[in-house]
């Protein structure tokens, strides 16, 4: 049974019965709504928790597979790195020599171009150079004796 609020018609106290009665039958009564269609507080509440945590996990396995793919770049340049690296030393380059032909290879890569390519032709006419701690000094002849055969053998050990 529906309530009926009298306070919103007008002069209701005053009337007589048959006027409240008349007034009552033409008063517009709203039909009752339709809730069928809507969802529960409870069970949307439900659902909503359900939504957070599972918004809360895509934002862990997110921040943990960008992590993990910032580690795995990280890994293959040094992994790139030390290729490079032991390329170059490969080929009896050392210290800044090896330094300098990695730096400029590792300018010469393009799509045409490895890195390998790059220092097989930056290192193709490569003359090593070396210095010779037996050579005479002085006058430019070579001295035998026992002091200079001493004083080679030592240069010769610095080598």
């Amino acid at each position: 049974m529906v309530n009926i609020d009298t306070s919103t018609i007008e002069g209701f106290d005053g009337m007589t019965a048959d006027e409240k009665v008349t007034a009552l039958l033409g008063l517009q009564i709203p039909d009752p709504v339709d809730l069928s269609g809507y969802v529960k507080k409870d069970v949307f509440d439900a659902k909503a928790a359900e939504a957070a945590s599972l918004t809360r996990q895509l934002r862990t396995k997110t921040t943990e597979a960008e992590t993990a793919a910032g580690t795995l770049s990280t890994t293959q340049a040094e992994l790139e790195s030390l290729k490079r690296s032991y390329y170059v030393a490969s080929k009896g380059l050392t210290g800044d020599e090896a330094e300098f032909i990695a730096f400029k290879a590792a300018k010469m890569v393009d799509d045409k171009t490895t890195f390998e390519q790059a220092v097989d032709a930056l290192t193709a006419d490569r003359k090593k150079t070396t210095f010779d701690w037996t050579a005479p000094v002085g006058s430019g002849s070579k001295k035998t004796g026992e002091n200079d055969v001493m004083n080679a053998l030592i240069r010769g050990a610095l080598k």
